[in-house]
């Protein structure tokens, strides 16, 4: 690649750059052809690293690798003494149950209420996109790098849905890419996060804010707004296509 740039393309596809030096490379990655080529094919990396098998450790070195971690993790005996004396068993309960809270999937009705909160949440503080683009090409690898995941960016202009950028959220606590639709005055974000098991809501509707959601592959699906239930769901059937 001939273009200048690419080394700050890169830079800002990997987060690194702030202030006047990202918004710089951020309008010239909207215009640069050989910019947005670059930062299709790293998106495109993105995705086949996420995808890509997985194999797991054999039993041999998974053994020794409890063993070196229980050998660093016991105490000495005078220390256990006194924990044990100060702790008893209530601190031991405790801690299992912040380490079952943690890992358990959110329900599914705690997940609705999240997806309606982070949507309300970004329209009342006028912050719904960090990254403005109707381009896939800009936005697909803004959110492959700041989100840690790629989601689709299809923009459905011709069906009256025009990709207008996408930013970053929180969904239960995981880090979610937002791709954000406009459709007429009305806005729709689509959030994008690695699924953890556990079952997805219904479609419903919270707070007058329509919500779906779906699963592909390892990837939790969940649009949002408060557009007519019709285009909503027209929507809803583009983005599952």
């Amino acid at each position: 690649m001939s273009c200048d740039h690419i080394l700050a393309t890169q830079s800002y596809l990997d987060g690194q750059l702030n202030g006047a030096e990202s918004d710089a490379a951020e309008r010239h990655l909207q215009t640069c052809f050989e910019c947005q080529q670059f930062a299709a094919q790293a998106a495109d990396l993105s995705d086949a690293l996420r995808n890509a098998t997985r194999h797991p450790a054999p039993e041999f070195l998974r053994a020794r690798v409890r063993a070196a971690l229980r050998r660093e993790a016991a105490p000495s005996k005078v220390r256990a003494f006194w924990w044990g004396a100060a702790s008893g068993g209530g601190a031991s309960a405790l801690a299992a149950a912040l380490a079952l809270f943690l890992f358990l999937p959110p329900s599914a009705a705690s997940l609705a209420e999240a997806v309606a909160d982070a949507h309300a949440r970004a329209l009342t503080s006028g912050k719904t996109i960090m990254v403005a683009s109707s381009n896939h090409h800009v936005v697909k690898p803004w959110l492959a790098a700041h989100a840690g995941l790629s989601p689709p960016t299809t923009d459905f202009a011709a069906q009256g849905f025009v990709l207008t950028g996408g930013r970053t959220d929180t969904i239960a606590g995981d880090k979610a890419a937002v791709s954000v639709y406009a459709h007429g005055n009305h806005e729709l974000d689509l959030f994008t996060w690695v699924a953890k098991g556990g079952a997805l809501p219904r479609s419903t509707t919270v707070r007058g804010f329509h919500t779906a959601f779906w699963k592909e592959g390892d990837l939790n699906f969940a649009a949002v707004s408060d557009m007519d239930e019709a285009a909503f769901q027209k929507f809803v059937e583009l983005a599952r296509e």
